[in-house]
């Protein structure tokens, strides 16, 4: 069993006799399963240290105007000192809060209002524990553990990962602690972190209402940037079912630091299992014949680079055109996946054919399970 703790988040969540966040624009037609996946009441996903004195942020979903209210409402302090707040977003996603007061170490934020008070504790910071760390970073639900272990070791081996940090989404087929068990047991893992989010991810749906009420990923990546990563050598952002290709003798990292803008993008195409094969990355060896559908990109980040101070977003940085590199990439693995947003194995009408690299990268690099 690991013998590091889980890492917790700092949370606030308003009780239920209390105002709700306002509904999204056209709340009242969506079916049960949607309204239901909306994150009505959760003030903040964590409240933490920056890492100078007196000063905190809050992360949240955004407020809008039945949250923004209350706060204006309130007294905020931290240790008993009355503290200032200032909004710092720079998405309509989430909501990021700067606190400060004079106070050396604060450990307590209060919001005494005249209908709620609230004492929430405030989270270390863990940027020197990430300081000049090459890391992986993700949100993930239920992956099948093995999934998690191959995922993690074929980074390591072929980018230079030395640390990973997993936020973890309410997972109900396993606990944190077997998350945890994994990553212990990964070679050439130097730092890790698992970091439960029990949240509502948002409605799934591709209309721009559902999609704008997906707050949870929005508000991971700032937590991930101010309270983890913003002094790590590099932050690379990808699900469990992606895997970063590089020419061989480069990794992502290293393109990141080298480029003008301190950014990565990394295109993404799919690739798929041989019939009868095991569900595993390794698998995962066969392109479409014909052009694939197009999908949105993933990146690596310099996060003390050029792009400081800029919020990561799922595909890129607001106003940074795509920063591609010859042959840098990710293979997107068709069926590893719980298939929670649509079901991943209808893809029978497609022409399949071999991808050397895919083989090269993914056969010899993990070792499939027999079938």
């Amino acid at each position: 069993m690991s013998s590091q703790p889980i890492t917790p988040l700092s949370f606030c969540v308003m009780p239920s006799r209390f105002v709700r966040r306002d509904e999204p624009h056209g709340f009242s037609e969506w079916d049960d399963t949607a309204r239901s996946a909306f994150d009505d009441d959760t003030l903040f996903y964590d409240v933490f240290q920056s890492g100078s004195a007196g000063r905190i942020y809050a992360v949240g979903p955004p407020l809008k105007r039945a949250f923004r209210t209350f706060l204006k409402q309130s007294q905020l302090s931290l240790n008993g000192v009355p503290a200032i707040y200032r909004e710092i977003s720079q998405s309509r996603r989430a909501c990021m809060l700067e606190i400060t007061a004079d106070v050396a170490d604060p450990t307590i934020l209060s919001i005494i209002n005249p209908h709620l008070s609230l004492n929430i504790a405030i989270g270390s910071s863990h940027l020197d524990r990430y300081f000049g760390r090459r890391t992986m970073f993700t949100l993930s639900r239920n992956n099948d553990l093995k999934w998690v272990r191959d995922w993690a070791q074929f980074h390591i081996e072929t980018q230079g990962v030395d640390a990973i940090l997993l936020f973890d989404n309410a997972s109900d087929h396993y606990g944190a602690d077997a998350l945890l068990e994994v990553l212990a047991g990964v070679r050439g893992l130097v730092t890790y972190d698992v970091v439960p989010a029990p949240f509502q991810y948002g409605p799934v749906g591709n209309g721009r209402d559902r999609t704008n009420a997906r707050f949870l990923q929005f508000g991971v990546f700032e937590i991930t940037r101010l309270r983890f990563l913003q002094h790590a050598t590099g932050a690379l952002n990808l699900d469990i079912d992606e895997m970063a290709h590089t020419p061989k003798g480069t990794n992502v990292f290293d393109a990141a630091i080298e480029s003008d803008s301190g950014f990565l993008t990394l295109p993404g195409s799919w690739r798929y299992p041989e019939k009868g094969a095991p569900l595993c990355h390794s698998s995962h060896v066969l392109r479409a014949t014909q052009d694939d559908a197009p999908m949105y990109p993933k990146w690596c980040i310099d996060p003390s680079g050029s792009q400081l101070g800029k919020s990561w977003r799922t595909h890129g940085i607001k106003g940074l055109p795509d920063q591609v590199q010859d042959d840098c990439g990710f293979f997107h693995c068709r069926m590893i996946s719980e298939s929670w947003h649509y079901d991943r194995s209808e893809y029978s009408a497609l022409s399949l054919e071999a991808d050397p690299v895919a083989e090269r990268l993914l056969g010899e690099t993990l070792t499939a399970p027999a079938a």
